[in-house]
């Protein structure tokens, strides 16, 4: 399956070829200029509103001034952020999915966090903000004597992606240099303007009139699930189980958890029923851990079974894990076997690390702490949550490929990691897994 990326980039390519080829030919408008992938719309139509508008002068000035410091404060602002992000991304140099190439495009379908349906929205509001920036560059060169040549909009090929105001450049140079300040400060001004009234708005009257719907709201299926196959989109509402009503994602949960069956019927907003035919779908794991299989964004990786029993559910998933301390998980890429407990890291100086378990990133896999098992890492963190500082307990690990017995010294937990020194991630040795494949909106 071709992700929307490529063709976005397809559609792209296609089109700033043909533009150039009219341009070429000389089939545009004088009104449309293209540059490469680059298409400006110029228009002169505007200038007597924005002439009319900027008859309170000293108003606009205040503003404009107000705009000026508002814009120094920012870019200093900026540059602390920009800073601290720099130091954070040497701190911690693993990438996070909001910083993956295709978050930085603000495009719906393709940015992961900007579902295709939001399309509308987006497009309206980054018009908004793309009007009210350049019409108070516009306003402010009025307001300051400096003429405009023209005004319109830039397009990355059909992407809309930004606007423009041209001051007359012999009238701008003949400005002041605070009349010159005012209007370039003047659109980052304006848009701070219409943050300020979006929020007031929304956690005034807008959030007042909105109540929370009764039910589990669809934000997003993964590729591949039982949700996707049951037909499940954004924009739906679960809101019975089986003929049960549910209020919210607590109780969707709970309800799944209690039934047995595979297959469960849903009963959405609008009346209609699906059958949610349940499998799961491998979404974390550590590929040192499972021989390389690991989740797959575009084709789904489906766990089948677990030491030759079929699971489908979280539940089935949980109990097959839970009762062995070695399992072989069988999916549709392959099978692991792989000792069953708690996943985690060494952190250096901590207790186990004081007791010679690596800290070079071998993997360590706890199953018992002081004779308790701990299949998972929420049941481990519970247990060494309630040690002792300073006492002395036993600790069974699968570190590398060796199962090993230590005596360790409980710490204080105040470094990274736990009491035991241990960096865990969640699920049974780092696994994770969902029955249904549904994102709940927001």
């Amino acid at each position: 399956m071709v992700r929307p990326l490529y063709w976005v980039l397809a559609g792209i390519a296609v089109y700033t070829l043909g533009a150039m080829a009219l341009q070429a030919r000389g089939k545009l408008p004088d009104s449309i200029r293209v540059s490469g992938p680059i298409t400006t719309l110029h228009t002169g139509r505007g200038r007597a509103f924005l002439t009319k508008l900027a008859r309170p002068k000293r108003l606009w000035r205040a503003w404009g001034n107000f705009g000026v410091g508002m814009a120094l404060v920012t870019m200093v602002g900026m540059f602390a952020a920009i800073f601290n992000a720099g130091i954070q991304a040497m701190q911690q140099p693993d990438r996070q999915p909001v910083q993956n190439p295709q978050n930085v495009l603000v495009i719906p379908g393709v940015n992961d966090f900007l579902p295709l349906a939001a399309a509308p929205e987006i497009v309206l509001g980054l018009l908004i903000g793309l009007v009210v920036h350049e019409g108070g560059h516009g306003l402010l060169c009025r307001v300051e004597d400096i003429d405009i040549d023209s005004m319109g909009l830039a397009f990355f090929a059909f992407i809309p992606v930004g606007a423009f105001v041209e001051p007359d450049e012999e009238s701008r140079r003949e400005a002041s240099r605070g009349s010159q300040t005012r209007m370039f400060a003047a659109g980052v001004t304006n848009n701070f303007l219409v943050a300020f009234v979006g929020f007031v708005l929304l956690f005034g009257p807008v959030s007042g009139a909105i109540t929370a719907a009764a039910g589990v709201p669809i934000g997003n299926t993964a590729g591949g699930s039982a949700a996707e196959a049951a037909g499940l989109e954004y924009g739906d509402v679960v809101t019975h189980v089986e003929g049960d009503p549910v209020a919210n994602v607590s109780e969707f949960e709970a309800e799944l958890s209690r039934i047995e069956s595979r297959e469960v019927e849903l009963t959405l907003k609008s009346g209609e029923t699906t059958t949610l035919e349940r499998k799961l779908l491998l979404m974390r794991s550590v590929p040192s851990v499972t021989d390389g299989i690991e989740p797959n964004r575009e084709n789904a990786t489906v766990v089948e079974a677990v030491n030759g029993t079929e699971v489908y559910t979280e539940r089935e998933f949980a109990r097959a894990m839970a009762g062995r301390e070695t399992v072989t998980v069988q999916t549709n890429r392959g099978s692991a076997t792989f000792p069953v407990g708690a996943y985690g890291l060494a952190v250096e100086n901590g207790p186990l690390a004081n007791v010679s378990v690596p800290t070079d990133g071998t993997d360590v896999i706890v199953t018992h702490v002081n004779g308790e098992r701990t299949p998972n890492a929420s049941v481990y963190e519970r247990v060494v949550s309630g040690l002792e500082r300073g006492s002395t307990v036993d600790v069974q690990a699968a570190v590398g490929d060796e199962r090993e017995n230590y005596s360790v010294t409980v710490g204080s937990g105040a470094d990274r990691g736990d009491r035991l020194g241990l960096r865990t991630q969640q699920g049974y040795s780092g696994i994770g897994v969902v029955d249904t494949g549904i994102d709940v909106y927001p």
